[in-house]
């Protein structure tokens, strides 16, 4: 059976881009998915923390290069693998 061929020879190469495309698109999404970095707003962030900081500490932590800040736009995010990285650290906060 190894050696068997399917051959598709009724269909126009654009319907066979869109019979393969939801396939092509769920499988891209899940390899993306697996690799995607849950990004947390800065009252995310603080929330993160037992006993919770403030917002205060946590643009000090960055400024000391503590934290790592990243910026989408005006926007800025920290990442969850670094904070869970960086909180061991920073000994007396856990998360």
């Amino acid at each position: 059976m190894a050696g068997d061929k399917f051959i598709m020879t009724n269909y126009l190469p654009e319907e066979l881009v869109e019979v393969f495309r939801p396939m092509m698109h769920d499988m891209v999404k899940s390899l993306i998915g697996e690799k995607e970095e849950k990004l947390l707003s800065p009252a995310q962030t603080c929330k993160l923390f037992e006993p919770a900081i403030s917002k205060t500490t946590l643009a000090s932590w960055t400024k000391q290069g503590l934290l790592n800040e990243h910026r989408i736009g005006r926007n800025v995010y920290y990442r969850l693998s670094e904070i869970l990285e960086k909180s061991k650290v920073l000994r007396r906060y856990k998360n």
